[in-house]
């Protein structure tokens, strides 16, 4: 910021301020400079006491010296604290003029005297005028005129009757006096610079104090008045203390529950719990303490329906554990449609008693859209006499309803070893499989899928295979599961893509690689990105890959599978129905789906009576009356190849035809 310019009055106060500090100075030095005036005076008169002139001089000397006593007088008594600004302007303009006054007498002394005078004489009166122009330097500093004028009045006269004499010695007398007269002009305007400086250090030394002075003064009453605001607000806080105590117990309450529904969140849950288990080692006295984990089936269905009414179920469950259990049970809800109940009983059917929890939600609950009909998937366990790990309970019942949650159905489910067993062996086989992504585990071998004419292009299907260091050969149909339950099947599909294309690229000219895809690299949106960069990288053309996808994608968002299947066929790659036959298929579906191919499943061929032979038949009669080309798995017979090839089958795969085989060993058996 530019600092603030000063008024008028502040400047007019600073020139008033800076006049008194003048005279202030110049009058403090007066009485020396009349001591000294007096005695210079008495010391000529006494050494020119024959000349009865010089008494006339010495006694207007005398009245002057008066005169200036009297003018100090006047600055003491009155002058000095006067707040009247002319009564300093005056004081130094009555100081300035006796101090030339008193110059002029003594340059009348000089140029009277010196005619008179022999040469000791004229020193004696040079030695004077110099010590008292010397002298003037300091007393009238502050008026740098006024004190060049005064020493110009006691040694130019001096200089010109040195210089007029004609005597050397007198004209040597001259130079010097002139080299005086510039060195003490020369002093006297160092001396007023520094009085200059000396008096504006005083005033900013009093401004700064005044300033001190003023801000303690404020300090002062801004202590009182923050002592005053202190006590008023020291009142204030306890009222707000006591207020805030209130508020506090009640907020702790309100952060224990869920907002919707009322019960426990799942902390709140877990804290009450540990207060209410028996210290470890105590034996349990009390009824067994058993948990149910309870969870609406497929609740993302009833979430379509509306915001409401979801709201409008998670209450209504609630409301109903509320009921049926009482006070004796802790409920809570842990999020989502998941809740939990804790509870003492010497009842030990406990399935049944979760069979009825089962009952009492499946009931019909209203919402504004209608009457609904739930299923849950209730997961019990207990603790034993062997473990009071109340974690490890609470872990036992998810377990239990989360093998319900695989097999999608609803049910009551009570915790075994068995179960935990299951949990924990694929819980390793994730974090395994999690480091294997980055390691030379993962292998593909290729199995052929033979054309049943001539001239057709041969297929090779990449299937994935794991050989652990620790855990060994791991099954797909285990560790598949694995992968797509913890989303590790996106990077997983990713590497068997671009590993299959890059592949297929030392193959003959033409041999297609059909690579499985999982519905959930299609839903995460990734799936045509990752195909076309498996072809960038290794090089393959679109129309030698072929992306096989199961009958899941059915159960799906329909139409985000639709969108993805066609933008990859409109890059001139093939799409497949694996295990056609065994899920969701409908015509409905194979209406929709922008599909090439359709593999039957190996179910259909394994006993081929006159019954399977007719449901086969018209399975291919219909896929080939839709458009379809059509792959038979899991052909291991002549029997099955030539009935196959009869029917009109475009291509056969299975043992009979060849085993899986390493990808170094696919050229071989192709030119084979």
């Amino acid at each position: 910021m530019a600092p603030h310019s000063l008024s008028p009055v502040s400047d007019l106060q600073g020139e008033v301020q800076l006049a008194r500090e003048k005279a202030q100075v110049m009058y403090r030095q007066l009485p020396n400079v009349l001591i000294f005036t007096f005695a210079a005076a008495a010391a000529l008169i006494l050494y020119y006491r024959e000349v009865q002139q010089l008494w006339v001089w010495w006694v207007v000397m005398q009245v002057i010296t008066l005169a200036r006593l009297a003018s100090l007088i006047v600055w003491r008594r009155y002058w000095s604290t006067s707040t009247a600004p002319a009564h300093a302007e005056q004081a130094i303009r009555l100081f300035i003029g006796f101090s030339l006054l008193t110059g002029a007498l003594w340059a009348v002394f000089s140029i009277t005297f010196f005619g008179i005078s022999n040469g000791s004489q004229r020193l004696v009166i040079a030695m004077v005028m110099a010590t008292v122009a010397a002298g003037s330097v300091n007393v009238l500093a502050l008026v740098p005129w006024a004190s060049r004028l005064f020493i110009a009045l006691l040694i130019v006269p001096l200089i010109v009757l040195f210089a007029t004499t004609g005597d050397m010695d007198d004209l040597v007398i001259a130079g010097l006096g002139l080299v005086l007269f510039m060195g003490l002009s020369g002093f006297a305007r160092v001396a007023n610079e520094s009085a200059a400086q000396l008096l504006v250090m005083a005033r900013q030394r009093e401004q700064r104090l005044a300033k001190a002075a003023s801000e303690c003064d404020a300090l002062m009453r801004d202590k009182t008045s923050l002592e005053s605001r202190l006590a008023e607000k020291i009142e204030t806080l306890e009222f707000e203390i006591a207020l805030r105590e209130r508020y506090a117990s009640e907020l702790s309450r309100i952060a224990a529950l869920d907002s919707m529904t009322g019960l426990l969140n799942r902390s709140a849950f877990e804290r009450e719990l540990r207060r209410q288990q028996l210290p470890v080692g105590t034996a349990l006295q009390q009824a067994p303490l058993v948990i149910f984990v309870l969870e609406v089936l497929r609740f993302d269905v009833w979430e379509l329906q509306g915001v409401s009414v979801s709201e409008q179920i998670l209450v209504a469950i609630a409301q109903r554990l509320r009921d049926h259990c009482g006070e004796q049970a802790l409920i809570a809800r842990w999020g989502g449609a998941e809740f939990a109940l804790a509870l003492r009983s010497d009842t030990r059917d406990w399935p049944q008693y979760g069979a009825t929890l089962r009952a009492l939600l499946q009931e019909s609950i209203e919402t504004d859209t209608g009457p609904l009909h739930l299923d849950v998937m209730v997961g019990v366990a207990q603790f034993n006499a062997e473990e009071r790990d109340l974690e490890a309970l609470i872990y036992r019942a998810s377990v239990a309803k989360h093998s319900l949650r695989q097999q999608e159905v609803g049910g009551v489910k009570v915790f075994d070893d068995a179960l935990d067993v299951v949990i924990r062996q694929r819980q390793t086989l994730r974090r395994a499989l999690h480091a294997s992504l980055e390691t030379d585990d993962l292998k593909l071998v290729f199995q052929p899928i033979e054309p049943c004419e001539a001239g057709v292009p041969r297929k090779m299907e990449a299937l994935l295979r794991w050989n652990e260091p620790e855990l060994g050969a791991v099954s797909p149909a285990l560790f598949i599961p694995v992968a797509e339950e913890s989303g590790l099947i996106v990077p997983l599909g990713r590497w068997v893509l671009r590993e299959a294309c890059r592949a297929a690229m030392s193959w003959p000219h033409g041999t297609v690689v059909s690579v499985n895809v999982s519905v959930q690299q299609i839903l995460s949106g990734d799936l045509l990105q990752d195909v076309q960069d498996a072809l960038a990288y290794s090089g393959l053309a679109a129309q030698r890959l072929e992306i096989e996808i199961t009958e899941s994608v059915f159960s799906r968002d329909l139409d985000l599978v639709c969108q993805v299947l066609a933008a990859l066929r409109a890059q001139g790659i093939s799409l497949a129905i694996d295990d056609f036959g065994t899920g969701y298929s409908s015509l409905a579906y194979l209406r929709q789906l922008p599909v090439d191919v359709i593999k039957i499943d190996r179910c259909f061929i394994t006993d081929l009576d006159h019954g399977a032979r007719k449901l086969l038949l018209a399975m291919v009669s219909m896929a080939r009356g839709l458009g379809f080309r059509i792959v038979v798995e899991g052909v291991e017979t002549a029997e099955q190849q030539n009935l196959l090839a009869a029917m009109g089958v475009d291509y056969l795969q299975g043992y009979f035809i060849a085993r899986p085989m390493a990808a170094s060993d696919v050229a071989a058996w192709l030119a084979r």
